[in-house]
């Protein structure tokens, strides 16, 4: 069984919620064991939800509502649960957690696989007045993520850039070759599938924005969908379905692997700069 943590149930309305479902079951003398049982959900998905580390999935909070003999209460309060912003903690953690990531990415080089000094460059180019310690406490916690790519045990993981991401210019011709460097040196990983999907496809099943999905061992997949500074959790069953079916459409029309490593390293000697630094 997975060890309790401590959790301020007034934190956030996820840790709210998550010591509502632990009061409710402990009231009624139930492990989590006999309530993933009841609700015919994880084990691992209970533990998660009663410590915050997940927002409620879809259908949870309803069945809770059920076996509690609650009248909606918990599926209403998983309405607000699911409307508080706490994306990047969220994304984070399922990063790490996940067994396969499945990221598009429409414009430069997903944070998993950015080098240090072009990662720094993004910072600085998206908050240019954050001071310097700010700036590099940011980019530490960038490179840590970084980690789950060399554990003993890493995640499969498949990423379709769009050409775009590849042929985007930062900082300086140095600092953009090496980042290609990179990324075709990770490409040639057994875990890690790098695609292209490039220009000449048009408009695409991605033109709306990347997105991320994760996918587990013992609980059920979910989805981000990503922009600037936010993002938002799909674990909607017909909203997951979508971003499925976007990403296998992406996949089809994207270069082969091998192709695509191709055109990063053409790209390499035919770096543009309109200014020197």
């Amino acid at each position: 069984m997975p060890t309790a943590r401590e959790l301020d149930p007034y934190a956030s309305l996820a840790a709210f919620f998550g010591a509502e479902v632990r009061r409710l079951r402990e009231r009624l003398g139930w492990t989590q064991e006999r309530l993933a049982a009841e609700l015919g959900w994880s084990l691992s998905t209970v533990a998660s939800v009663e410590t915050a580390r997940r927002n409620p999935p879809d259908g949870f909070p309803e069945k809770a509502d059920l076996v509690y003999g609650l009248p909606e209460v918990l599926t209403h309060l998983a309405e607000l649960v699911r409307s508080q912003p706490r994306w990047f903690e969220h994304y984070v953690d399922l990063e790490t957690k996940a067994k396969r990531i499945s990221m598009w990415s429409t414009h430069l080089v997903p944070g998993l696989f950015q080098t240090e000094e072009y990662a720094r460059a993004l910072l600085v180019a998206g908050r240019p007045m954050d001071p310097s310690p700010v700036v590099e406490a940011r980019l530490a916690e960038r490179m840590k993520r970084q980690r789950i790519l060399d554990r003993q045990d890493p995640p499969m993981v498949s990423v379709i850039l769009h050409e775009a991401a590849v042929k985007q210019p930062v900082r300086s011709v140095e600092v953009t070759r090496a980042q290609l460097q990179q990324l075709r040196g990770l490409a040639r990983r057994p875990n890690i599938r790098i695609q292209v999907l490039p220009f000449a496809v048009g408009e695409h099943a991605g033109i709306d924005g990347a997105f991320t999905i994760f996918e587990f061992s013992d609980e059920p997949p979910v989805g981000y969908a990503l922009c600037r500074d936010s993002g938002r959790m799909i674990e909607r069953t017909d909203e997951f379905e979508w971003v499925s079916l976007n990403y296998d459409q992406l996949k089809a029309e994207a270069l082969s692997p091998e192709a695509s490593i191709g055109m990063i390293t053409g790209a390499m000697s035919d770096i543009w700069m309109d200014r020197n630094l």
